[in-house]
Protein backbone atom coordinates (compact mmCIF):
# COMPACT_ATOMS: atom_id res chain seq x y z
CA UNK A 1 0.00 0.00 0.00
CA UNK A 2 2.85 2.65 1.01
CA UNK A 3 4.79 1.31 -2.10
CA UNK A 4 1.15 2.33 -4.16
CA UNK A 5 1.10 5.52 -2.58
CA UNK A 6 4.59 6.51 -3.10
CA UNK A 7 4.52 5.65 -6.66
CA UNK A 8 0.97 7.88 -7.03
CA UNK A 9 2.54 11.13 -5.58
CA UNK A 10 5.51 10.66 -7.81
CA UNK A 11 3.81 10.29 -10.87
CA UNK A 12 1.56 13.10 -9.22
CA UNK A 13 4.59 15.50 -8.95
CA UNK A 14 6.02 14.37 -12.76
CA UNK A 15 2.53 15.27 -14.01
CA UNK A 16 2.60 18.53 -12.72
CA UNK A 17 6.01 19.36 -13.42
CA UNK A 18 5.50 18.38 -16.99
CA UNK A 19 2.76 20.43 -17.55
CA UNK A 20 2.83 23.06 -15.26
CA UNK A 21 5.86 25.12 -16.87
CA UNK A 22 3.47 25.44 -20.23
CA UNK A 23 0.30 26.53 -18.40
CA UNK A 24 2.55 29.18 -16.27
CA UNK A 25 4.03 30.29 -19.38
CA UNK A 26 0.35 31.02 -21.17
CA UNK A 27 -0.77 32.34 -18.25
CA UNK A 28 1.70 34.84 -17.68
CA UNK A 29 1.72 35.28 -21.58
CA UNK A 30 -2.08 36.07 -20.72
CA UNK A 31 -1.55 38.34 -17.65
CA UNK A 32 -3.84 35.89 -15.30
CA UNK A 33 -0.39 34.42 -13.55
CA UNK A 34 2.77 36.49 -11.94
CA UNK A 35 5.75 34.31 -12.67
CA UNK A 36 8.82 35.34 -10.98
CA UNK A 37 11.43 36.64 -12.81
CA UNK A 38 14.76 34.12 -12.32
CA UNK A 39 16.96 36.62 -14.28
CA UNK A 40 17.97 33.34 -16.22
CA UNK A 41 19.52 34.44 -19.54
CA UNK A 42 19.38 31.38 -22.34
CA UNK A 43 22.44 30.08 -23.70
CA UNK A 44 23.36 29.98 -27.11
CA UNK A 45 21.70 27.51 -29.20
CA UNK A 46 24.87 25.66 -31.61
CA UNK A 47 23.24 25.04 -35.48
CA UNK A 48 24.34 22.39 -37.54
CA UNK A 49 25.96 24.06 -40.80
CA UNK A 50 27.44 22.17 -43.97
CA UNK A 51 25.57 18.73 -43.30
CA UNK A 52 23.54 16.72 -45.31
CA UNK A 53 20.85 16.41 -42.42
CA UNK A 54 21.36 20.33 -41.80
CA UNK A 55 17.40 20.48 -41.30
CA UNK A 56 16.25 17.93 -39.22
CA UNK A 57 18.82 18.19 -37.04
CA UNK A 58 18.37 22.21 -36.36
CA UNK A 59 14.95 21.52 -35.69
CA UNK A 60 15.46 19.28 -32.74
CA UNK A 61 18.53 22.08 -31.40
CA UNK A 62 15.55 24.78 -31.65
CA UNK A 63 12.76 22.53 -29.94
CA UNK A 64 15.48 21.68 -27.59
CA UNK A 65 16.13 25.52 -26.90
CA UNK A 66 12.68 26.41 -26.82
CA UNK A 67 11.79 23.33 -23.62
CA UNK A 68 15.09 24.50 -21.42
CA UNK A 69 13.99 27.94 -21.87
CA UNK A 70 10.59 27.13 -21.22
CA UNK A 71 11.50 24.89 -18.03
CA UNK A 72 14.12 27.19 -16.75
CA UNK A 73 12.07 29.82 -16.26
CA UNK A 74 8.16 28.69 -15.62
CA UNK A 75 9.16 25.49 -13.89
CA UNK A 76 6.26 25.04 -10.82
CA UNK A 77 8.40 25.83 -7.43
CA UNK A 78 11.66 26.05 -9.08
CA UNK A 79 12.07 29.55 -7.36
CA UNK A 80 10.61 29.48 -4.14
CA UNK A 81 13.45 26.57 -4.70
CA UNK A 82 16.18 27.98 -5.44
CA UNK A 83 15.30 31.44 -3.50
CA UNK A 84 15.02 29.36 0.07
CA UNK A 85 18.07 27.45 -0.66
CA UNK A 86 19.95 30.77 -1.21
CA UNK A 87 18.73 32.18 2.07
CA UNK A 88 19.19 29.28 3.81
CA UNK A 89 23.20 29.39 2.57
CA UNK A 90 23.97 32.83 3.18
CA UNK A 91 22.57 32.91 6.77
CA UNK A 92 24.83 29.90 7.58
CA UNK A 93 27.66 31.12 5.53
CA UNK A 94 27.27 35.01 7.30
CA UNK A 95 29.35 35.16 10.12
CA UNK A 96 32.87 33.19 7.93
CA UNK A 97 31.74 35.82 5.27
CA UNK A 98 32.14 38.59 7.82
CA UNK A 99 35.37 37.34 9.08
CA UNK A 100 37.33 36.83 6.04
CA UNK A 101 35.81 40.26 4.71
CA UNK A 102 37.28 41.87 8.14
CA UNK A 103 40.18 40.02 7.94
CA UNK A 104 40.89 40.81 3.79
CA UNK A 105 39.75 44.30 4.74
CA UNK A 106 42.19 44.98 7.63
CA UNK A 107 44.89 43.01 5.59
CA UNK A 108 44.18 45.62 2.31
CA UNK A 109 44.64 48.59 4.71
CA UNK A 110 48.07 47.37 6.38
CA UNK A 111 49.82 46.32 2.88
CA UNK A 112 49.07 49.36 1.23
CA UNK A 113 51.63 51.81 0.94
CA UNK A 114 50.62 55.24 0.52
CA UNK A 115 53.79 56.60 -1.47
CA UNK A 116 52.69 53.42 -4.32
CA UNK A 117 48.76 53.32 -4.35
CA UNK A 118 47.83 50.99 -6.72
CA UNK A 119 45.99 52.84 -9.18
CA UNK A 120 44.19 52.08 -12.68
CA UNK A 121 44.58 54.34 -15.71
CA UNK A 122 41.86 56.23 -17.26
CA UNK A 123 43.22 55.22 -20.87
CA UNK A 124 39.88 55.15 -22.57
CA UNK A 125 38.38 58.87 -21.39
CA UNK A 126 42.52 59.59 -22.33
CA UNK A 127 42.27 58.40 -25.69
CA UNK A 128 44.77 55.73 -25.38
CA UNK A 129 48.28 54.23 -24.09
CA UNK A 130 49.89 56.39 -21.44
CA UNK A 131 53.70 57.29 -22.36
CA UNK A 132 56.56 56.48 -20.14
CA UNK A 133 56.62 60.81 -20.13
CA UNK A 134 52.82 60.73 -19.08
CA UNK A 135 53.74 57.89 -16.59
CA UNK A 136 56.31 60.08 -14.78
CA UNK A 137 54.52 63.59 -14.43
CA UNK A 138 51.33 61.50 -13.12
CA UNK A 139 54.19 60.15 -9.94
CA UNK A 140 55.59 63.58 -9.47
CA UNK A 141 54.71 65.15 -6.14
CA UNK A 142 53.10 68.37 -7.52
CA UNK A 143 50.59 66.09 -9.65
CA UNK A 144 49.06 63.78 -6.71
CA UNK A 145 46.52 60.91 -7.54
CA UNK A 146 42.64 61.05 -6.79
CA UNK A 147 42.09 59.10 -3.91
CA UNK A 148 39.10 58.22 -5.29
CA UNK A 149 40.19 55.63 -8.15
CA UNK A 150 43.37 54.45 -6.00
CA UNK A 151 42.49 51.24 -5.59
CA UNK A 152 43.90 50.05 -1.86
CA UNK A 153 42.76 46.00 -2.02
CA UNK A 154 40.90 44.14 -5.01
CA UNK A 155 40.14 40.23 -4.67
CA UNK A 156 37.19 38.24 -6.68
CA UNK A 157 35.89 35.27 -5.93
CA UNK A 158 34.33 32.77 -8.76
CA UNK A 159 30.56 31.97 -7.71
CA UNK A 160 28.82 29.94 -10.71
CA UNK A 161 29.69 29.38 -14.36
CA UNK A 162 26.64 28.85 -17.03
CA UNK A 163 27.08 28.04 -20.21
CA UNK A 164 28.01 31.54 -21.21
CA UNK A 165 29.32 33.07 -18.48
CA UNK A 166 31.83 32.58 -14.77
CA UNK A 167 30.40 34.78 -12.45
CA UNK A 168 32.66 36.53 -9.32
CA UNK A 169 31.77 38.69 -6.71
CA UNK A 170 34.58 41.39 -5.86
CA UNK A 171 35.54 42.95 -3.44
CA UNK A 172 37.22 46.81 -3.52
CA UNK A 173 38.26 49.67 -1.35
CA UNK A 174 39.60 52.82 -2.49
CA UNK A 175 42.39 55.36 -1.03
CA UNK A 176 39.25 57.60 -0.18
CA UNK A 177 38.03 54.76 2.25
CA UNK A 178 35.26 53.81 0.18
CA UNK A 179 34.80 49.70 0.05
CA UNK A 180 32.13 48.18 -1.92
CA UNK A 181 31.19 44.18 -3.49
CA UNK A 182 29.93 43.83 -6.48
CA UNK A 183 29.33 40.80 -9.03
CA UNK A 184 30.81 40.75 -12.94
CA UNK A 185 31.18 37.94 -15.17
CA UNK A 186 33.88 36.51 -17.91
CA UNK A 187 32.89 35.39 -21.12
CA UNK A 188 32.64 31.84 -21.57
CA UNK A 189 34.44 31.91 -25.65
CA UNK A 190 37.60 30.51 -26.66
CA UNK A 191 39.60 33.30 -28.30
CA UNK A 192 38.96 31.86 -32.18
CA UNK A 193 35.07 32.13 -31.52
CA UNK A 194 35.40 35.70 -30.19
CA UNK A 195 37.10 36.79 -33.01
CA UNK A 196 35.00 35.17 -35.87
CA UNK A 197 31.67 36.24 -34.27
CA UNK A 198 33.11 40.20 -33.37
CA UNK A 199 33.52 39.70 -37.46
CA UNK A 200 30.29 38.64 -38.57
CA UNK A 201 28.41 40.90 -36.09
CA UNK A 202 30.24 43.81 -37.80
CA UNK A 203 29.15 43.02 -41.28
CA UNK A 204 25.55 42.80 -39.95
CA UNK A 205 26.05 46.76 -38.40
CA UNK A 206 27.76 47.78 -41.38
CA UNK A 207 25.08 45.95 -43.95
CA UNK A 208 22.19 47.90 -41.79
CA UNK A 209 24.20 51.24 -41.56
CA UNK A 210 24.36 51.15 -45.40
CA UNK A 211 21.03 50.34 -46.05
CA UNK A 212 19.66 54.11 -45.40
CA UNK A 213 22.59 56.50 -46.81
CA UNK A 214 20.30 59.53 -45.95
CA UNK A 215 20.18 59.28 -42.25
CA UNK A 216 23.32 60.13 -39.60
CA UNK A 217 24.41 56.87 -38.12
CA UNK A 218 25.76 56.37 -34.58
CA UNK A 219 26.86 54.01 -32.80
CA UNK A 220 27.33 53.11 -29.22
CA UNK A 221 28.81 50.11 -27.51
CA UNK A 222 27.64 49.66 -23.82
CA UNK A 223 30.81 48.80 -22.43
CA UNK A 224 31.12 46.08 -19.82
CA UNK A 225 34.13 45.83 -17.28
CA UNK A 226 35.37 42.83 -18.98
CA UNK A 227 35.91 45.34 -21.88
CA UNK A 228 38.23 47.50 -19.97
CA UNK A 229 42.06 48.02 -19.61
CA UNK A 230 41.87 47.23 -15.68
CA UNK A 231 39.81 44.50 -15.66
CA UNK A 232 42.05 41.63 -15.59
CA UNK A 233 43.73 43.39 -12.38
CA UNK A 234 40.95 42.70 -10.90
CA UNK A 235 40.25 38.88 -11.75
CA UNK A 236 43.10 37.78 -11.96
CA UNK A 237 43.15 34.93 -14.79
CA UNK A 238 40.69 35.72 -16.84
CA UNK A 239 41.21 37.50 -20.22
CA UNK A 240 40.16 41.24 -21.20
CA UNK A 241 37.99 41.50 -24.26
CA UNK A 242 38.77 44.97 -24.60
CA UNK A 243 40.91 44.24 -27.91
CA UNK A 244 37.81 42.37 -29.42
CA UNK A 245 35.73 45.46 -28.29
CA UNK A 246 38.25 47.46 -30.46
CA UNK A 247 38.41 45.19 -33.38
CA UNK A 248 34.68 45.39 -33.59
CA UNK A 249 34.89 49.08 -33.66
CA UNK A 250 37.99 49.17 -36.31
CA UNK A 251 35.74 46.73 -38.93
CA UNK A 252 32.48 49.60 -38.87
CA UNK A 253 31.96 51.11 -42.24
CA UNK A 254 33.48 54.80 -41.96
CA UNK A 255 30.43 56.78 -42.14
CA UNK A 256 29.25 54.67 -39.07
CA UNK A 257 30.48 57.55 -35.93
CA UNK A 258 31.15 55.59 -32.76
CA UNK A 259 32.15 55.46 -29.65
CA UNK A 260 32.33 53.60 -25.90
CA UNK A 261 30.37 54.14 -22.99
CA UNK A 262 33.29 55.44 -21.00
CA UNK A 263 33.68 53.05 -17.45
CA UNK A 264 37.14 53.75 -17.82
CA UNK A 265 38.28 53.32 -14.02
CA UNK A 266 36.79 50.92 -11.44
CA UNK A 267 35.30 53.47 -9.65
CA UNK A 268 33.34 54.16 -12.82
CA UNK A 269 32.37 50.43 -12.92
CA UNK A 270 30.92 50.69 -9.31
CA UNK A 271 29.31 54.18 -9.67
CA UNK A 272 27.88 54.05 -12.94
CA UNK A 273 26.93 50.21 -13.42
CA UNK A 274 24.44 48.52 -10.69
CA UNK A 275 26.54 46.19 -8.39
CA UNK A 276 24.74 43.12 -8.93
CA UNK A 277 23.78 43.41 -12.64
CA UNK A 278 25.50 44.75 -15.71
CA UNK A 279 23.12 47.70 -16.81
CA UNK A 280 24.09 51.07 -16.25
CA UNK A 281 22.48 52.39 -13.50
CA UNK A 282 19.96 55.45 -13.28
CA UNK A 283 23.07 57.87 -12.34
CA UNK A 284 25.49 56.03 -15.23
CA UNK A 285 22.43 56.43 -17.51
CA UNK A 286 22.87 59.99 -17.37
CA UNK A 287 26.65 60.04 -18.32
CA UNK A 288 25.45 57.75 -21.60
CA UNK A 289 23.28 60.56 -22.29
CA UNK A 290 25.72 63.39 -21.98
CA UNK A 291 28.46 61.55 -23.48
CA UNK A 292 25.66 60.84 -26.70
CA UNK A 293 25.00 64.46 -27.03
CA UNK A 294 28.63 65.04 -27.16
CA UNK A 295 28.58 62.88 -30.28
CA UNK A 296 25.00 63.49 -31.78
CA UNK A 297 24.47 66.90 -30.83
CA UNK A 298 27.22 68.83 -29.36
CA UNK A 299 24.75 71.66 -29.53
CA UNK A 300 22.74 70.51 -27.44
CA UNK A 301 22.80 70.96 -23.54
CA UNK A 302 22.39 68.17 -21.54
CA UNK A 303 19.84 68.57 -18.62
CA UNK A 304 20.91 68.44 -15.34
CA UNK A 305 20.70 65.04 -13.30
CA UNK A 306 18.05 66.58 -11.19
CA UNK A 307 17.76 65.25 -7.20
CA UNK A 308 17.96 61.75 -5.99
CA UNK A 309 14.93 59.78 -5.07
CA UNK A 310 15.55 56.69 -3.17
CA UNK A 311 13.46 53.87 -2.59
CA UNK A 312 14.58 52.64 1.27
CA UNK A 313 11.68 49.65 1.64
CA UNK A 314 13.05 48.31 -1.98
CA UNK A 315 16.32 46.10 -3.44
CA UNK A 316 17.06 45.95 -6.56
CA UNK A 317 18.75 42.21 -7.56
CA UNK A 318 20.17 42.50 -10.75
CA UNK A 319 20.32 39.59 -13.08
CA UNK A 320 23.83 38.43 -11.72
CA UNK A 321 22.39 38.74 -8.13
CA UNK A 322 19.25 36.58 -9.24
CA UNK A 323 21.90 34.12 -11.33
CA UNK A 324 24.09 33.39 -8.36
CA UNK A 325 21.44 33.68 -5.62
CA UNK A 326 23.32 36.22 -3.54
CA UNK A 327 20.68 36.81 -1.71
CA UNK A 328 23.17 39.30 0.61
CA UNK A 329 24.00 41.29 -2.23
CA UNK A 330 22.04 44.08 -3.54
CA UNK A 331 21.66 47.42 -5.22
CA UNK A 332 19.33 50.02 -3.32
CA UNK A 333 17.40 51.55 -5.91
CA UNK A 334 17.63 55.17 -6.84
CA UNK A 335 16.01 57.52 -10.13
CA UNK A 336 16.74 61.26 -10.47
CA UNK A 337 14.54 63.79 -10.79
CA UNK A 338 15.28 65.37 -14.25
CA UNK A 339 13.47 68.40 -15.63
CA UNK A 340 12.48 66.88 -18.54
CA UNK A 341 9.57 69.50 -19.63
CA UNK A 342 6.69 68.96 -21.89
CA UNK A 343 6.69 65.26 -23.54
CA UNK A 344 4.47 62.64 -24.04
CA UNK A 345 5.20 58.99 -24.04
CA UNK A 346 3.62 55.86 -25.98
CA UNK A 347 2.58 53.70 -24.06
CA UNK A 348 1.96 56.55 -21.81
CA UNK A 349 4.63 56.52 -19.05
CA UNK A 350 4.93 59.88 -15.85
CA UNK A 351 8.06 59.82 -13.64
CA UNK A 352 5.63 61.59 -10.82
CA UNK A 353 3.49 58.67 -11.40
CA UNK A 354 6.08 55.61 -11.09
CA UNK A 355 7.47 57.01 -7.89
CA UNK A 356 4.48 57.00 -6.16
CA UNK A 357 3.75 53.98 -7.58
CA UNK A 358 7.01 52.48 -5.90
CA UNK A 359 7.00 54.47 -3.06
CA UNK A 360 4.09 52.23 -1.98
CA UNK A 361 5.69 48.88 -2.63
CA UNK A 362 8.33 46.91 -0.77
CA UNK A 363 10.12 44.33 -2.80
CA UNK A 364 12.61 42.71 -0.79
CA UNK A 365 13.05 39.31 -2.64
CA UNK A 366 14.70 38.92 -6.36
CA UNK A 367 11.31 37.75 -7.87
CA UNK A 368 10.82 41.40 -8.92
CA UNK A 369 13.49 43.03 -11.88
CA UNK A 370 12.82 45.97 -10.13
CA UNK A 371 14.57 48.48 -12.71
CA UNK A 372 11.98 46.98 -15.59
CA UNK A 373 9.01 47.91 -13.25
CA UNK A 374 10.21 51.54 -12.85
CA UNK A 375 11.06 51.84 -16.71
CA UNK A 376 8.96 49.45 -18.75
CA UNK A 377 9.51 49.94 -22.46
CA UNK A 378 8.65 53.21 -24.36
CA UNK A 379 8.27 53.45 -28.00
CA UNK A 380 7.74 56.90 -28.56
CA UNK A 381 9.06 60.11 -27.02
CA UNK A 382 7.67 63.62 -28.42
CA UNK A 383 8.85 66.79 -27.14
CA UNK A 384 6.31 69.25 -28.78
CA UNK A 385 8.37 72.09 -27.77
CA UNK A 386 11.27 70.68 -28.79
CA UNK A 387 12.06 72.30 -32.82
CA UNK A 388 15.54 70.91 -33.68
CA UNK A 389 13.88 69.43 -37.11
CA UNK A 390 15.95 66.10 -36.15
CA UNK A 391 14.02 62.57 -35.66
CA UNK A 392 15.89 59.73 -34.05
CA UNK A 393 15.69 56.09 -34.57
CA UNK A 394 16.68 54.19 -31.48
CA UNK A 395 18.15 50.53 -32.00
CA UNK A 396 19.02 49.15 -28.79
CA UNK A 397 18.31 46.19 -26.11
CA UNK A 398 17.02 46.48 -22.56
CA UNK A 399 19.53 49.89 -21.85
CA UNK A 400 17.17 51.63 -23.81
CA UNK A 401 14.84 51.28 -20.75
CA UNK A 402 14.37 53.99 -18.57
CA UNK A 403 17.32 56.17 -21.35
CA UNK A 404 15.13 56.62 -24.25
CA UNK A 405 12.62 59.60 -22.01
CA UNK A 406 16.15 61.38 -21.13
CA UNK A 407 18.01 61.00 -25.10
CA UNK A 408 14.60 62.39 -26.57
CA UNK A 409 14.85 65.68 -24.74
CA UNK A 410 17.62 66.45 -27.21
CA UNK A 411 15.23 65.72 -30.14
CA UNK A 412 11.39 66.71 -32.15
CA UNK A 413 10.56 62.80 -31.60
CA UNK A 414 12.27 59.69 -31.03
CA UNK A 415 11.09 56.19 -31.86
CA UNK A 416 12.87 53.10 -30.49
CA UNK A 417 13.07 49.71 -31.09
CA UNK A 418 14.36 46.97 -28.53
CA UNK A 419 16.25 43.59 -29.74
CA UNK A 420 12.80 41.08 -28.99
CA UNK A 421 10.96 43.31 -31.39
CA UNK A 422 14.07 43.40 -34.49
CA UNK A 423 11.93 40.55 -36.41
CA UNK A 424 9.90 42.50 -38.66
CA UNK A 425 10.96 45.44 -38.12
CA UNK A 426 10.92 47.12 -41.79
CA UNK A 427 14.23 49.57 -41.52
CA UNK A 428 13.80 51.76 -44.08
CA UNK A 429 9.92 52.27 -43.87
CA UNK A 430 9.90 53.24 -40.62
CA UNK A 431 12.10 55.67 -40.84
CA UNK A 432 10.26 57.19 -43.77
CA UNK A 433 7.02 57.35 -41.91
CA UNK A 434 9.01 58.72 -38.80
CA UNK A 435 11.13 61.41 -41.14
CA UNK A 436 13.87 60.04 -39.05
CA UNK A 437 17.29 62.43 -39.57
CA UNK A 438 19.59 60.31 -37.48
CA UNK A 439 19.42 56.62 -36.04
CA UNK A 440 21.49 55.60 -32.79
CA UNK A 441 22.34 51.88 -32.48
CA UNK A 442 23.01 50.82 -28.81
CA UNK A 443 23.94 47.38 -27.33
CA UNK A 444 24.96 45.68 -24.45
CA UNK A 445 28.89 44.44 -25.56
CA UNK A 446 27.83 40.64 -24.83
CA UNK A 447 25.28 41.11 -27.40
CA UNK A 448 26.33 43.30 -30.11
CA UNK A 449 30.01 41.88 -30.13
CA UNK A 450 29.63 37.90 -29.55
CA UNK A 451 25.94 37.44 -29.83
CA UNK A 452 26.52 35.44 -26.83
CA UNK A 453 22.65 34.85 -26.40
CA UNK A 454 21.87 34.00 -29.66
CA UNK A 455 19.24 36.46 -29.47
CA UNK A 456 20.35 39.85 -31.48
CA UNK A 457 18.42 39.23 -34.50
CA UNK A 458 19.68 41.50 -36.50
CA UNK A 459 19.59 39.39 -39.32
CA UNK A 460 15.44 39.75 -38.81
CA UNK A 461 15.78 43.48 -39.49
CA UNK A 462 13.99 43.94 -42.78
CA UNK A 463 16.38 46.08 -45.14
CA UNK A 464 15.35 45.94 -48.72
Amino acid sequence: MNRKLYLAALGLLFVVLLFGAPFMKAGSEAGIIKVPDLGNMGEEAEFYSGTPLDGPLNALVSVKKTLTDLYADFMPGYYETVFTYGKVRDTLNAPTASLYADMRANAGKKNADPAEPVQFVDTLSAGGEVSPADEAETAAPELPSDPRNEVVSVTSTLLTTTGTHRYYRIDAAFGDGFETSFLDTAVVLTDKSMESRVTMQAKKLNRIAAADPDVNFYFMLLTRMQDTDYYEDVIVGEQSTGKYADLFLSLLDERITAQKWDIGTLRDRVERVYLTDHHWSTYGSWLGFCQLCGMICPEHEPVALGEPIDFPETRFYGSAARTCQTLDLWDPFRVYDCDLGNYKCSPVWKFDRQVKYLSKQKYVTPDVNVYAVFFPEVYKVEYPDNHTGRNLLVIGDSYTQGFVELLGSAFDTTVAYYYTHYSGMNYRQVIEENHITDVLFEQFSDRILFDIYGDDRLSAIVLD
